[in-house]
C-alpha cells in the first residue's frame, strides 16, 4: 500500500451506472486496512455529455467539447490523474487528454496489456458498436500480439440492445439477455470471455470461469497510476 496516493478524478455519467459500479471496483480493488488507505476520488457525473455512440455511428452532436469540460474541471479540483471508464469514449481520449496537464489513463492500453499478462490469446469480446467501429480496442489487443473474436451480426446487435437498456434504467431485461449472450457459440471460439463495455460490467459480477471485465482491468490500472512513490 502506499503512502500516498495521486487524487484519481473520474469523467462519470458515461453512462452512470457503469461509472457508479467502476467507483465500486476501485475501492474493492484498493489494499487497505482502513477508510483512510484509499485513494482520494472525484467522481464527476456529468449528464449533459452528448452520446458518443450517436456520433460515432450517426454524426450526432460531438461530445469533445463537453467531454474537455469536465477533465479540467476534475483537474482544477485536484485530480492528479484522470479515469475515462468507458471504451467507447476511448475514441475521443486524445482531445480530452490535450485539454489538461495530467495523465489519463489509456483504457485499451491498460486492458491489452492485462490481458496479455494473464496469458489471454483469443478474447471473445463483448463491445459496442462504437468501439468496434473506432477500433482503438482492436489495435492496442493486436499490437500486443492478441487475435481479438467478435459476435456476428445477430448477437452483436443483442450486444449493443443490452447496453441500451442498461442506459433507458431497464437492467433486469438487460441482464437477462446478456447471461444468455456469455454462453454463445461465439464466445467458445475465443480463450476468455471479456465485457468490453461498462454499461455490461454489473449485469454479469460473477464472471465465467477465465472470464475478464474491463473495468476490473482499468480499475487496476488507474490504481496503479495513482500509486505514488513514498
Amino acid at each position: 500500500m502506499p503512502t500516498r496516493w495521486k487524487k484519481i478524478g473520474i469523467i462519470g455519467g458515461l453512462g452512470p451506472l457503469a461509472c457508479a459500479y467502476f467507483y465500486t471496483r476501485l475501492v474493492g480493488l484498493t489494499q487497505a486496512d482502513s477508510d483512510s488507505g484509499h485513494p482520494e476520488v472525484i467522481l464527476l457525473s456529468s449528464p449533459d455529455v452528448p452520446s458518443r455512440l450517436a456520433h460515432l455511428l450517426e454524426g450526432g452532436p460531438s461530445p469533445v467539447p463537453a467531454l474537455r469540460r469536465v477533465a479540467k474541471r476534475l483537474e482544477r479540483a485536484g485530480s492528479e490523474v484522470i479515469a475515462v471508464p468507458s471504451l467507447t469514449t476511448q475514441a475521443f481520449l486524445g482531445d480530452i487528454a490535450a485539454a489538461v496537464a495530467v495523465p489519463v489513463v489509456d483504457m485499451p492500453t491498460a486492458v491489452a496489456g492485462r490481458l496479455r499478462a494473464v496469458g489471454v490469446q483469443r478474447p471473445a469480446l463483448a463491445v459496442t458498436d462504437g468501439t468496434r467501429g473506432a477500433g482503438r480496442l482492436h489495435q492496442a489487443l493486436t499490437a500486443d500480439g492478441l487475435t481479438p473474436v467478435y459476435p456476428g451480426r445477430h448477437d452483436q446487435a443483442q450486444i449493443q440492445e443490452c447496453v441500451s437498456l442498461v442506459k433507458a434504467g431497464r437492467s433486469q431485461a438487460a441482464r437477462l439477455l446478456f447471461r444468455s449472450l456469455a454462453s454463445a457459440p461465439w464466445v467458445a471460439a475465443g480463450d476468455a470471455f471479456v465485457i468490453g463495455c461498462t454499461d455490461l460490467s454489473p449485469l454479469l459480477p460473477d464472471l465465467p470461469s477465465g472470464g475478464h471485465d474491463v473495468g476490473d482491468l482499468y480499475a487496476r490500472a488507474v490504481l496503479a497510476h495513482a500509486t505514488a512513490a513514498p
